[in-house]
């Protein structure tokens, strides 16, 4: 059973609806943790085989206000060789050139950081309600395979 920690920040509630999914179907087999970014600190997360890091696109191509704030204090994890995988969200009626930017974002910084991403990105855009059964289910039961 790995250990899955699952990083978020969400505004309107959209990325912590699309991430309580992908918990449920991790959860069937695999311990996950979900952590809210306003409230953890980047350098406290230890222990899991998977990490995971989701948010939404605010403005133009800019990440949910307190998973910004954490990104920034997250410049000193060390992740060389673990595993990742990132959930971004985001609306085209705002600013069409940045739709889900936070996906790019998210796969630079565990980039950098020469993490191993074991999934493409998990692209969730306008209402994720509709998204849940279908694409979302299925991106969460491929990556519980890959861990």
């Amino acid at each position: 059973m790995a250990k899955v920690k699952i990083v978020y920040g969400s505004g309107g509630g959209n990325t912590e609806l699309v991430c309580c999914k992908v918990s449920e179907i991790l959860e069937k087999k695999h311990k996950v943790e979900m952590l809210k970014s306003k409230i953890t600190d980047p350098l406290s997360i230890k222990g899991f085989d998977l990490l995971i890091f989701a948010s939404p696109t605010y403005g133009h191509g800019q990440l949910e206000q307190y998973f910004g704030k954490f990104i920034k204090k997250a410049k000193d994890m060390n992740l060389k060789g673990k595993k990742t995988a990132v959930i971004g969200l985001g609306d085209d009626k705002y600013d069409p050139d940045y739709f889900i930017e936070s996906a790019k974002l998210l796969t630079n910084f565990f980039k950098e950081k020469e993490a191993n991403i074991i999934i493409s990105p998990l692209k969730v855009g306008r209402c994720a309600v509709p998204k849940l059964k279908g694409k979302v289910e299925k991106w969460a039961k491929e990556l519980s395979k890959l861990i």
